[in-house]
């Protein structure tokens, strides 16, 4: 049975609960610093398991039967490259969780056994790893009540393209569209929710391998990938990797409504140099977020965390949304009088479903469709000054 030792591991795993306020763009360490986690404020979650470079003696060796102790390189370079790209392009931070720690002494991309192979200290730094994990899947369901995790990883295999792991095996992966649609695999999937619920309606199959699947949208870009349109599985006898422990936990194959996929890289053109990591990292970036606002957000796909530093300094007026969560209505109320305000509500889906004037000193009752959250994007002569994400309480 598939990740069956997953769910049991998930049932008796009891999560540390991290209370501190975390601060978008910084850095908050595990035990012994071991792991690192960069807090975010956009619905993206990447995670870097076997790029770390820390050996310490006093964690041996892993030597469990079937370990394997080899690093991805410049995987870690990569996940901190890519969040960078994701700011530069749109000023807010995504969650980047790193294992700090060498394979050799962790593989945080396992359960807790083959893991940490028995060690109490590199167990401690294992548990670090998936609550930092946790609570940034829970920040990103709380907030915008969707998104997307990506596993990093790097492969050594012979053909030179990106694996990208949906948690299904390649000889799956070549099985017909029909097939692939069929709620058997699409509930093995690790896109399961965004299969069942996408803009633009687009079945299992499209999502996997069409013209707008992830996989395609890089290989336009110049990144060779399967499965996607050009490149829709990996022929018979080709390595590949499918997807793992980590997938599977944070992506809705478990449930929820969080997708995900493992994305192992291949060196060439990718990891054999810095400046390739920083180019491969720009263009991921670009592919998220046109995935991100073709499948998810529409036209909120660049606009996440609401208000910016620099619309934020110098300002004397004041807005606000309530309540937050909300039932039926709430209201939208600014002081702003030299300027004009407008504000677009959106859908779950990301589909514009009510916009109006927002004059200065007077409240605007809004009561959008009932179904789920709703965003709410305030622009400021025609600029946007924030995106908020209101929850609904009605049952």
């Amino acid at each position: 049975m598939r990740f069956a030792l997953l769910l049991f591991l998930l049932s008796i795993v009891t999560p540390c609960v991290y209370t501190q306020p975390y601060i978008p763009g910084q850095s908050y360490f595990g035990t012994n610093n071991y792991t690192e986690y960069v807090a975010g404020n956009m619905p993206v979650i990447l995670s870097a398991p076997h790029g770390g470079l820390l050996s310490p003696a006093a964690i041996p060796d892993r030597n469990c039967s079937g370990c394997s102790t080899v690093n991805d390189f410049n995987t870690q370079e990569l996940g901190r490259a890519l969040a960078g790209a994701l700011h530069e392009r749109t000023g807010c931070w995504p969650h980047l969780v790193i294992n700090r720690l060498h394979r050799r002494k962790l593989d945080a991309n396992r359960d807790l056994p083959d893991a940490a192979d028995g060690n109490p200290v590199a167990g401690q730094a294992w548990a670090d790893f998936h609550n930092f994990l946790g609570y940034a899947k829970n920040d990103v369901s709380l907030q915008f009540g969707k998104g997307f995790y990506v596993d990093i990883h790097g492969h050594g295999h012979s053909i030179q393209r990106l694996e990208l792991g949906y948690l299904l095996y390649s000889d799956e992966l070549r099985l017909p569209d029909d097939t692939l649609n069929t709620p058997v695999f699409t509930g093995y999937s690790s896109i399961r929710n965004l299969s069942e619920n996408n803009l633009q309606s687009l079945t299992h199959a499209e999502l996997l391998r069409g013209s707008q699947s992830l996989g395609e949208l890089l290989a336009d870009r110049g990144y060779p990938a399967t499965p996607s349109q050009s490149d829709p599985a990996p022929d018979a006898g080709e390595d590949y990797f499918s997807g793992g422990y980590n997938t599977a936990r944070y992506s809705s194959y478990n449930g929820g409504s969080i997708d995900g996929v493992q994305i192992e890289c291949n060196r060439t053109g990718i990891r054999d140099s810095l400046s390739q990591v920083e180019r491969f990292a720009d263009t991921l970036a670009v592919a998220l977020l046109d995935y991100l606002g073709r499948h998810y957000f529409g036209g909120l796909a660049a606009s996440f965390c609401g208000i910016s530093d620099a619309a934020q300094s110098g300002v004397s007026w004041t807005c606000d949304v309530s309540p937050n969560p909300f039932c039926r209505s709430f209201q939208i109320r600014h002081s702003d009088s030299t300027a004009d305000w407008t504000a677009g509500v959106y859908n779950f889906y990301g589909e514009l479903v009510q916009f109006v004037p927002v004059s200065a000193g007077i409240s605007v009752q809004i009561t959008p469709p009932p179904g789920g959250p709703v965003f709410v994007v305030l622009r400021r002569n025609g600029e946007i000054m924030a995106v908020k994400t209101l929850l609904s309480a009605c049952r």
